[in-house]
């Protein structure tokens, strides 16, 4: 088989270590097919702003096969997201989230080798802790850190969310980074040291690098998820529960990037539950400074995470249409969120003789109005989408008539300069014009973006 073939076989159809290229191929000597693989990869690889105590930067490769990979994750998120924000839409969230929640913190307990009961578990999502036993306390501190990032998942992350998480978790307030050193028996040789909790003397440097990493917008939610939990794993930054971070951490770009309080249920857990086989591919990783053994680790559990996440949203769905069948002389229907605070009239400034200056034709998605929409027909159509749908806000049905140009893509941050509103307002605002099917919500990079649906 030529070198090229082999590249891409080692690269596509699996992305091999050079131990494992060598035990393929039953011999040590694969210096010439080993330096085809990083040729090929070379043409899909990035440098990324995270880099080593060495200062070496770490790559990600993205190949085709594995571009697809995320790409596909991506999209079951998504779904995932659709169908959450059915539940919260009609305020049937906590079915959904007491499901996904017992599932983390069973994980959790694994992690620690504790014994979790139901009666404990349900004190714990209840708060009511008086008479847990001491040792279950850290399960509930854990949870009450996700309520945490259920809560500031829009905030950046900074330097001081590190910090805010192992506060919430051991009970006290922590103010510094970790200032003991970790030993090991990987960093104990002299040369080529790897690292699980580098020396504290790099740890400040190390995080500023991951906060800035954090904040590029050119990498996707998911591969920026997976290179954040290997470099909180890595640098340990915190005298404990640094691995617990990590993971936080991992939940949190998720729901910075747009799947919101969603990215807080999701059991990413699991990954601690084998820190043997994690913590092989974060050794690989680090040797090879490819962050890629990483989130192809990811990749391979991330399926079933979604499924079991699927299915808790599917059994809450259920038990919100059995509460609507069983209802008695009520009106179910499903309710918005209230947005009152936008209903205030919205003035437009506008000259009804200036012509447009803009000469072309547009197709809208509602086609039964004209197209090439002045202020004038933008009016109209908004006041015919308030009487079509009482469910629309007087701002929801303000922006749409005014961006349903089909082909065209709009985002959160239009609707919040365009209505004046707080970016969460026009997220929930947005977010419930996809349920209604007036836009089609998609992934583009880090970001959300709405496209109007066609519509007669």
């Amino acid at each position: 088989m030529a070198s090229n073939d082999l590249a891409i076989k080692f690269s596509n159809e699996v992305y091999a270590t050079k131990k494992e290229v060598s035990e393929y191929m039953k011999t040590p000597m694969i210096d010439s097919i080993w330096n085809s693989v990083l040729e090929y990869r070379s043409n899909f690889s990035m440098l990324t702003k995270l880099r080593h105590i060495t200062d070496a930067n770490y790559s990600i490769c993205l190949t085709p096969t594995l571009n697809e990979k995320v790409n596909a994750a991506e999209r079951k998120m998504l779904r995932l997201y659709s169908k959450y924000i059915r539940l919260l839409v009609n305020k049937n969230e906590y079915s959904y989230k007491k499901l996904a929640y017992k599932s983390v913190l069973e994980s959790v307990a694994t992690h620690y080798n504790l014994v979790l009961d139901e009666v404990s578990l349900n004190r714990i999502l209840n708060k009511n802790v008086q008479s847990l036993s001491p040792e279950l306390m850290i399960i509930y501190h854990y949870y009450l850190t996700l309520e945490k990032l259920e809560k500031d998942y829009i905030s950046d992350i900074n330097l001081n969310t590190f910090k805010g998480y192992l506060s919430t978790i051991q009970g006290s307030e922590v103010t510094e980074f970790r200032k003991s050193e970790i030993t090991n028996s990987l960093s104990k040789v002299l040369i080529n040291k790897l690292y699980l909790g580098i020396p504290t003397t790099s740890i400040d440097k190390s995080m500023n690098d991951l906060v800035a990493f954090l904040n590029d917008d050119n990498v996707g939610m998911l591969v920026k998820a997976s290179c954040a939990l290997y470099y909180v794993y890595y640098v340990k930054p915190m005298e404990t529960y640094s691995e617990e971070i990590a993971i936080l951490t991992f939940k949190n770009v998720l729901a910075n990037a747009g799947l919101d309080d969603l990215g807080a249920t999701l059991p990413f857990e699991i990954l601690l539950d084998d820190k043997e086989e994690l913590e092989k591919h974060i050794i690989e990783a680090q040797k090879s400074l490819d962050l890629t053994y990483v989130l192809n680790y990811v990749l391979s559990k991330i399926n079933g995470i979604i499924d079991e996440v699927n299915k808790y949203l599917s059994i809450a769905e259920t038990s919100e249409v059995r509460h609507e069948m069983f209802q008695e002389d009520k009106d179910v229907s499903s309710e918005m969120p209230d947005l009152s605070s936008l209903e205030a009239e919205i003035e437009v400034k506008m000259d009804d003789k200036s012509p447009n200056p803009i000469n072309f034709s547009k197709s809208v998605a509602i086609e039964n109005v004209p197209t090439g929409l002045n202020e004038v027909e933008a009016k109209r159509l908004e006041e015919h989408l308030k009487e079509m749908n009482p469910n629309l806000s007087h701002a929801q049905a303000y922006f749409y008539a005014r961006h349903c140009t089909v082909g065209m893509a709009y985002t959160i941050s239009q609707y919040k300069k365009e209505v004046g509103c707080a970016y969460e307002t026009a997220r929930v605002a947005m977010d419930n014009l996809v349920f209604l099917g007036y836009y089609r919500k998609e992934l583009l990079k880090n970001k959300f973006i709405y496209k109007p649906v066609k519509k007669n």
